[in-house]
């Protein structure tokens, strides 16, 4: 089977309710000829599914002999937008030689409950660096295996922490916003499904997006695997007025991420979703978390050397246990921005007061009293937030400055508009 010309074809299929329709189908042999093929394909529609199984048929000798796949490098789930899924075919099909292959592409969507039944993640492959036009997104329902970080070095070039971005998908759910150990919530939230990273953004996974290292812990044995701060609103989405402006500029870290990914919510987390997944589950308290997360810095910050080892300052992503939904770090290491305009605690209450749930909510609009954007959880620096419901916001997030404290987590969102 030394030459297979490959010919694509496009294939729609058509579901109760809702047209799913496959387009854009290209395929590739891998060279030297090894028996994969990699099969690339747009996924769009009317359809409101988020997930799909996906199934690459071919024929050949005139179209008489036909085959559907069975044999892929990863699991054949993808979502809507550019996909790319590598198909074994000399798994499949050992000894076949064709000239005149014809490839097709059909996605069945998953319907929510088969979707919710499972641990979902998305994994988007950042490895071809700055200049690349186009990050691989795939899906799983396997959860990444990582590094131990009893070993600093090898955990720092752990691929799950640094090429490759990990996201979880939160089901749709509704929790009690702002529920303290002994107080009343404020409201009840409720969400549609969510995906957030599983860690925080790493140095190195801004580096392969942006090109640059901004970040004050500058060890470059560790830093890869290290939180990225020293970060603002601007840089990440290009402006500091959302909601106002739902917009991102092309030279953001959003901008560039949409761009290459096809994912066109992706963003910072609202408020609301990162304590959602915060909390994973837990309604009422936060005490049983808080001691996951408590980091004790090694010595003073005003004595702290940003070229040390994770020992002092950030620690590498991973380093505290998880949470119930297997999400790790979300107070202790760097705080995070959330997209929310920061609105103190009584007027918040006030503007979402005569909704409860209040249904996926983004933040009041940013005026004279929100002019900042919130932070959630606590840092190396600032322990006093290291819980699930405290709010906070700085002057760091207005535009031009930065802090050594705060950090970020990607989220991808349902369509605002």
């Amino acid at each position: 089977m030394k030459n297979l010309l490959l010919i694509a074809a496009i294939c729609s299929c058509a579901v109760a309710h809702a047209a799913v329709t496959v387009t854009d189908v290209s395929a590739r042999q891998r060279w030297p000829w090894n028996g994969l093929i990699d099969v690339d394909f747009k996924i769009g529609g009317d359809t409101v599914a988020d997930l799909f199984k996906v199934e690459v048929r071919a024929a050949y000798a005139g179209g008489t002999k036909k085959v559907i796949g069975c044999t892929y490098l990863e699991e054949p789930l993808r979502g809507p937008g550019w996909n790319r899924l590598t198909w074994d075919f000399g798994a499949d099909c050992p000894e076949t030689k064709a000239d005149d292959l014809q490839i097709a592409v059909v996605a069945t969507p998953l319907s929510r409950a088969q979707t919710d039944s499972q641990n979902v993640y998305m994994v988007i492959d950042l490895s071809s660096g700055p200049n690349s036009a186009r990050y691989p997104v795939r899906y799983t329902t396997t959860a990444p295996t990582l590094v131990p970080t009893n070993d600093l070095v090898a955990c720092a070039a752990d691929p799950n922490r640094t090429t490759k971005l990990w996201l979880k998908r939160v089901k749709e759910n509704t929790y009690p916003f702002h529920a303290t150990a002994t107080g009343t919530p404020w409201f009840n939230v409720h969400l549609s499904p969510y995906y957030i990273g599983i860690f925080e953004l790493t140095q190195k996974q801004w580096n392969l997006v942006m090109g640059n290292w901004p970040s004050k812990f500058t060890n470059e044995t560790y830093r890869a695997a290290r939180p990225v701060e020293m970060i603002n609103y601007e840089d990440v989405i290009g402006h500091n007025n959302w909601p106002n402006n739902k917009t991102v500029s092309d030279s953001s870290f959003v901008g560039k991420m949409r761009a290459r990914t096809g994912l066109a919510t992706l963003n910072l987390p609202t408020e609301a979703q990162w304590e959602c997944a915060c909390r994973s589950g837990n309604t009422t308290s936060y005490i049983s978390m808080k001691f996951r997360y408590a980091k004790t810095v090694a010595k003073p910050e005003k004595d702290l050397d940003y070229n040390e080892d994770p020992t002092s300052g950030t620690a590498i992503v991973g380093s505290y246990d998880a949470n119930y939904w297997k999400l790790y770090d979300f107070y202790g290491n760097v705080m995070e921005m959330c997209l929310d305009a920061f609105m103190a605690d009584n007027s918040l209450k006030t503007y979402y007061g005569d909704a409860n749930p209040v249904n996926d909510p983004i933040g009041p609009p940013t005026n004279s009293t929100a002019r900042y954007h919130a932070t959630r959880g606590g840092s190396w620096y600032n322990t006093d937030y290291c819980n699930n419901y405290s709010r906070n916001y700085g002057n760091q997030t207005i535009t031009g400055t930065r802090s050594k404290a705060i950090g970020m987590r990607v989220a991808v969102s349902p369509d605002w508009e």
